[in-house]
């Protein structure tokens, strides 16, 4: 009996459990791979993909066209506690989860520059994680405000590939612990544990 060349073979299983091909919805893929090939390198690594959880299950299917790209949905923390919720509570129940109230409820933040305040290089770059409400994540977005942390979730774990390990590595948190406001990198990085972590 005869079951085909290997090629064939190898081409068939390619297509029924490649995560590019099974998971994601393939218009998807098929421009996304020219136009954000990391996005979808790292979404074809994650967890996600393994599981075919596809581009429509966090981003919503009302984006299909480069016409209609303002339609994308950016998922908030609720479109993550749909299938983490687990991971969402004990996200609401740290520190994380209030920083974007703390900078918000300090009475000198208003007073100072917006450029010491908002955008990817003012304080609103990291406080960003916390929990915000619909409104506000609305005016973030009007003011093209659309990098990590407006789903909290992406600020640690890097969008698309999701990683725990990589967020449990410490300089996951370099990027906002440092400084000489937040001092916990150079702390942390100096102390015993983190020569050790650092040198491995």
């Amino acid at each position: 009996m005869k079951y085909g060349s290997p090629v064939a073979v190898l081409t068939l299983l390619l297509f029924l459990f490649y995560p590019s091909f099974s998971n994601a919805d393939d218009s998807c893929i098929e421009c996304h791979r020219d136009l954000t090939p990391g996005i979808v390198g790292d979404w074809e690594l994650s967890a996600h993909a393994e599981n075919e959880i596809g581009c429509n299950e966090c981003h919503g299917d009302d984006h299909k066209t480069a016409e209609d790209v303002a339609n994308v949905g950016i998922p908030t923390l609720e479109v993550c506690a749909e299938c983490h919720e687990d991971q969402v509570g004990q996200f609401r129940k740290g520190k994380h989860a209030i920083a974007w109230a703390v900078l918000h409820a300090m009475p000198t933040t208003h007073y100072k520059p917006m450029e010491l305040i908002s955008g990817m290089k003012g304080c609103g770059g990291c406080h960003k994680i916390g929990v915000k409400s619909e409104g506000e994540i609305q005016a973030l977005k009007d003011a093209g405000e659309t990098g990590f942390g407006i789903a909290s979730c992406d600020a640690c774990h890097t969008r698309h590939l999701f990683s725990a390990e990589e967020a449990r590595q410490p300089q996951a948190c370099q990027t906002c612990h440092m400084g000489f406001d937040h001092p916990q990198w150079e702390m942390y990085s100096t102390s015993k544990h983190g020569v050790r972590a650092l040198l491995v």
